[in-house]
């Protein structure tokens, strides 16, 4: 197991204020007597489709980050990317699932070109970029409500994914609890696993009560539908519709667990847009998982129609489902050796 489960309660957080808006081209001095940084509050696009993290800013604070932004009432939920002088500009851009799309730009707030303070049309946050591997966004607001933004590094080479999700009890409809359930990678290889990258967060906004719960620490498991090898992390692959074409999805994340409130969330994620490519239609749109979710549930591997994602929480069952296409032909990418992958999964499956 990696390191003891931590939760992440996010309660909301009012901004002091939102920030005026700035005119084309109009230049911002901070008044902070302890810089003289300056940025250029630019209305130009972003295009997320198009843009590429720099190499040279690999492991500088400066570059491309990219995530998840959701309100807290979960009505607006999209994907943002944010570009900190990766190609000399700082704005960012947020695509939500309903095709929305809005953009702000930014201003240094700090003593450091490390935090800045982005405004738009639609709202406004601050983003501290001090600890590159763990970017905080704070004071979000979005359509005046507060929202939350999960973000990575995207590295060169390495690039950073997210989808966009949602959740739903499925045992009583009279008392539902539901909410997003949204998957984040920084792209970092799991060796283990075929150089897939790594899952690095599962964010889960609850609607009921605004709560936000971030699970970043995960177990290894054993997936026996897949692999002869035990212990396998968590993996996330996902290529956006938006960038690639057709693009495909694999996830395992089976018999995981956090503390989520009062009770422990137990949830299985499988996905595997490889197993329908070597098996055709007979497996689409069908979620994989290492038991058969019986009472007393036994240990096998099973194959459910349209459940990628199963959860457990006090006493409560339902289900996980996400918003991008999924069981497309696999084609070569960074870093994952699709070809050994799916030699094993014909010689498994």
């Amino acid at each position: 197991m990696y390191n003891m489960k931590k939760q992440i309660l996010l309660l909301s957080v009012f901004a002091a204020g939102l920030l005026g808006s700035c005119s084309d081209e109009e230049t911002i001095t901070s008044n902070d007597a302890t810089t003289d940084f300056e940025v250029a509050i630019e209305q130009i696009d972003f295009n997320p489709e198009t843009a590429e993290p720099d190499s040279r800013f690999n492991d500088t604070s400066d570059g491309l980050y990219h995530g998840v932004i959701v309100t807290l009432d979960t009505e607006i939920h999209g994907k943002i990317w944010v570009n900190v002088n990766n190609d000399g500009h700082y704005n960012a851009t947020v695509v939500t699932n309903e095709g929305d799309r809005f953009r702000f730009s930014a201003k240094q707030f700090g003593i450091s070109a490390t935090q800045l303070s982005f405004v738009g049309d639609r709202g406004s946050f601050d983003y501290d970029v001090s600890n590159i591997d763990n970017p905080i966004a704070t004071n979000v607001i979005i359509d005046s409500k507060d929202g939350h933004i999960a973000s990575v590094k995207d590295r060169a080479g390495q690039r950073a994914a997210a989808i966009l999700g949602s959740f739903t009890t499925n045992d009583d409809p009279m008392n539902i609890i539901s909410g997003t359930w949204d998957l984040i990678t920084d792209g970092t290889p799991n060796p283990d696993a075929f150089n897939f990258p790594l899952l690095t967060e599962v964010v889960i906004t609850v609607t009921n009560n605004g709560n936000v719960y971030s699970d970043t620490d995960f177990e290894t498991f054993d997936y026996n539908c897949f692999f002869d090898t035990n212990g396998i992390a968590p993996i996330f692959l996902h290529e956006d519709p938006m960038t690639t074409p057709n693009g495909r999805n694999e996830f395992w994340a089976q018999d995981q667990s956090f503390l989520l409130g009062n009770a422990t969330l137990n949830y299985w994620l499988g996905q595997s847009s490889g197993l329908v490519d070597i098996n055709g239609p007979t497996f689409a749109d069908h979620g994989f998982h290492n038991n058969d979710f019986a009472d007393p549930p036994a240990s096998v591997c099973t194959s459910v129609d349209g459940q990628k994602g199963i959860w457990t929480w006090n006493g409560r069952t339902g289900i996980s489902t996400f918003d991008d296409p999924f069981d497309v032909e696999m084609r070569h990418s960074e870093n994952a050796n699709y070809e050994a992958f799916k030699q094993m999964l014909r010689a498994n499956n």
